[in-house]
């Protein structure tokens, strides 16, 4: 067992399953803007608040999230919004209930999630997974910053632990 070696690979595919290309990896672009769809929805215009509830489902650039409930909270835009229910700037999103954040390339899933538009993080929280083919790293607590890359997750209670199984690339190169 060469530890160099698997510490090499640990490394290269935590940077794999980070956002390290966040703008083009992800499509987590703050501007592009966000599709959402869901079986019902609830506006509280006075808390500047949205709320789709039931097989929601959340399109941004290549980064999709679905959850069974989703907060959204915007900014009202302009001196005279009266006539615009949802018509301002999102901020931020709040997932409640099987999260699953997914790209062509990887997805984590955990029971709830933020994500905060403005400060271009996700957080994801309760038994966090994240794939990428079939390499998987498990934990408590995630949090991605789409503008640094950085990601880091924090260990499983009772353990304070973070589980990774990696699976060697296999060569298919046939003789």
């Amino acid at each position: 067992m060469r530890l160099p070696g698997i510490i090499a690979t640990v490394l290269l595919t935590l940077a794999m399953l980070s956002p390290v290309s966040a703008q083009q990896g992800l499509g987590g672009d703050p501007n592009a803007p966000i599709e959402i769809q869901a079986d019902n929805l609830e506006v509280y215009r006075d808390k500047q608040l949205a709320v789709f509830i039931g097989n929601v489902d959340a399109q941004q650039g290549r980064m999709n999230l679905k959850t069974d409930e989703l907060h959204v909270s915007y900014r009202e835009g302009g001196a005279d919004s009266e006539g615009a229910a949802v018509g301002g700037r999102i901020s931020r999103l709040e997932a409640r209930g099987n999260v699953r954040v997914s790209t062509e390339k990887e997805s984590a899933t955990g029971d709830q999630g933020v994500y905060d538009i403005d400060s271009a993080t996700i957080v994801l929280e309760g038994g966090v997974r994240l794939f990428q083919n079939r390499n998987v790293l498990a934990g408590q607590r995630l949090v991605m910053n789409l503008e640094t890359g950085v990601t880091r997750l924090d260990g499983a209670p009772g353990t304070g632990r973070v589980k990774g199984i990696f699976q060697p690339q296999r060569s298919d190169a046939t003789e």
